[in-house]
């Protein structure tokens, strides 16, 4: 009984992946509990096409723009009934009669799709999901616009700003989606389109509407407890065949010599890096590179395939390496980035090593993948410019207060890490001996327009440039030594339409000369 009971379990936990979407195939639900493992999250995003009001015709008000969303949900029988925040953006209407120069929507809305899959239509493919679907809410919109054409050619503009009465209005939404099931239906990907519209009165506009395309991902965080569950089914069933064959005897003898096949062995993997803390690739001779170690265990060192990834502090991709077989000793990397870039000061990167291992080590240890990560932290870069004459250092990682110049409203932790930052800092530069300090702030231009540029940032980021430099007085460099600039958003590290990398535009240079 205790091997039945533990051939169970092992094989209970050998199909863990097998995670199969609620779908009953009917139009009506079954009743049914409420059920955990049927709660899922959706995330994603897409491109917004230009919004345009009923009653001006075919003419685009704004310029394209996107979105992005995120809901929770449950799958009652394949109606998925979920709650869902969506935040627009479009940019500067383009022609006479393109009114706004900018316009955001916030929206929360109820949302209910109906799964249409290969257990409805027989023909369909069984790894598509065809999902069509309603959803309804409340939108609050901002917005800077102009009345009228002529207020355009006038310069005269308009705001409508966030929960202003008139700019909270009904919301609809129609759309269709397309769902790829791909074998773990834990985490399904999707596509689809949809068009939504509002009435607005905030600004005059009446009926508003615009079509989206997107794309995300559904992911049932409980959906192990399926997976447990059909595995006792499965187990029970078998186990009643066996009995009305009159075959119990042999089954319980094949149990027994079968036990060993079935004698789960932990595989493990592991990644290390030295120097793990100021790593500073700035050709100064010390910490300028940096030695990346994976390591296996319970599992052979030559696998399917290995890879390892630098992720940069907001989970994009710095750097990765990867191969089939021989998993190598070591990695030795320069701090450079795919595209060249090298990493930011004060920056923490995550070093991630996935492993596949062979079809024999994926039965022994049950897991057809394995994953390490660890954590590597930059020191203080001096970017040569003039060797032996002047540096740069870029550093985006001291936190503000949000639209201040001040520390204030940050958490205290961050506040900590900006003061010892800027003691780093003040301290190298002293250990460069006579020289001048330019401290230049910047900020990231969402709008894309001059207007943000000089009455919003310049005079921010300035601002922000003269607070650090009031810091480096305080850890002791001479104020005659010391100026500081507002930039803006003027040379961008990331370009406007590389969202992503948005955060590397908001920073702090220090420019460093020696003083001859």
């Amino acid at each position: 009984m205790l091997r039945s009971f533990k051939k169970f379990f092992v094989a209970a936990l050998l199909c863990l992946p097998l995670f199969a979407e609620p779908d009953n195939g009917k139009f009506l639900p079954d009743p049914e509990i409420f059920l955990a493992n049927h709660v899922f999250f959706e995330v994603g995003g897409g491109m917004n096409f230009p919004l345009e009001f009923f009653n001006q015709g075919t003419i685009p008000m704004t310029s394209y723009g996107g979105h992005f969303f995120a809901s929770v949900d449950y799958n009652w029988s394949g109606w998925l009934f979920g709650l869902e925040y969506t935040h627009d953006m479009w940019g500067e209407g383009q022609g006479q009669y393109s009114l706004m120069e900018n316009f955001r929507t916030n929206i929360i809305e109820l949302t209910v799709r109906k799964i249409i899959s290969k257990k409805a239509v027989k023909w369909f493919p069984k790894w598509l999901e065809v999902i069509p679907g309603l959803g309804i809410g409340v939108n609050f919109i901002t917005t800077d616009y102009y009345p009228s054409v002529r207020a355009k050619e006038e310069g005269r503009l308009n705001s409508v700003t966030f929960g202003q009465p008139g700019a909270n209005c009904l919301f609809y939404n129609g759309g269709l989606e397309l769902a790829v099931r791909t074998g773990n239906d834990m985490f399904i990907p999707f596509i689809g389109a949809d068009y939504n519209a509002f009435y607005d009165v905030s600004i005059g506009g009446g009926f508003a509407g615009y079509p989206r395309v997107y794309a995300g991902i559904r992911f049932y965080p409980f959906g192990v407890v399926n997976n447990i569950q059909e595995a006792i089914e499965e187990y029970r069933e078998n186990k009643e065949q066996a009995a009305f064959a009159g075959n119990t005897d042999e089954t319980e003898e094949a149990e027994e010599q079968d036990e060993e096949t079935f004698e789960l062995v932990e595989g493990k993997v592991f990644i290390g890096v030295n120097p793990s803390i100021d790593f500073t690739p700035d050709d100064d001779g010390v910490n300028d590179k940096v030695t990346i170690t994976p390591s296996v265990q319970n599992i052979g060192n030559s696998v399917e395939k290995w890879t390892i990834r630098v992720l940069d502090q907001k989970g994009n991709e710095f750097i990765s390496w990867s191969g089939n077989g021989q998993i190598p000793e070591n990695i030795e990397w320069d701090g450079k980035s795919k595209a060249g870039e090298y990493v930011f000061t004060r920056n923490t990167y995550t070093v991630e090593l996935t492993v596949v291992p062979v079809e024999k080590d994926r039965i022994r240890t049950g897991s057809s993948e394995l994953k390490a990560e660890t954590k590597l932290t930059t020191g203080i870069l001096f970017e040569v410019i003039i060797p032996n004459k002047k540096w740069k250092i870029i550093v985006n990682t001291i936190h503000f207060d949000p639209d201040k110049e001040t520390f204030d409203k940050i958490p205290d932790y961050q506040r900590a890490e900006n003061y010892e930052t800027i003691e780093s800092i003040a301290r190298q530069i002293k250990e460069h001996g006579d020289v001048h300090v330019l401290v230049e702030g910047y900020a990231n231009n969402v709008s894309n327009t001059e207007r943000e540029n000089e009455t919003e940032l310049i005079p921010l980021s300035r601002l922000r440039a003269q607070t650090i430099m009031n810091l480096l007085v305080e850890n002791g460099l001479d104020s005659n030594l010391l100026s500081f600039e507002g930039k803006g958003g003027s040379n961008p590290i990331a370009a406007w339409k590389d969202r992503d990398n948005w955060w590397k535009n908001r920073r702090v240079e220090f420019i460093v000369t020696r003083i001859e």
